[in-house]
């Protein structure tokens, strides 16, 4: 008998990733998934496929959990402003 095919909410609790994250893999043809019952439902050997996937990226998982800190931005500094030009007004006719 088969192996019972489960859906986005169970696999994305089963490896601890975000639900988005794998519809995104699936969107990409990374992984394999079906509607069944108005519900995206994923095979088991699929399942292990994303293990296998998560398993060779652990650099950029811990990477991504991490951000880096923001610099601030340095202060531009303020040129004054030269005054207009004054044109002399034009001759009397």
């Amino acid at each position: 008998m088969p192996l019972p095919m489960k859906t986005l909410r169970e696999v994305a609790a089963e490896l601890g990733m975000p639900e988005a994250e794998i519809k995104v893999m699936v969107d990409m043809r990374k992984i394999r998934a079906v509607w069944k019952s108005s519900k995206l439902m994923i095979a088991p050997d699929e399942i292990a496929k994303l293990r296998r996937l998560r398993k060779t990226l652990p650099e950029s998982e811990q990477r991504a959990a991490t951000p880096e800190p923001v610099k601030p931005a340095a202060p531009k500094k303020v040129v004054p402003r030269q005054p207009a030009v004054k044109l002399p007004p034009p001759p009397p006719k």
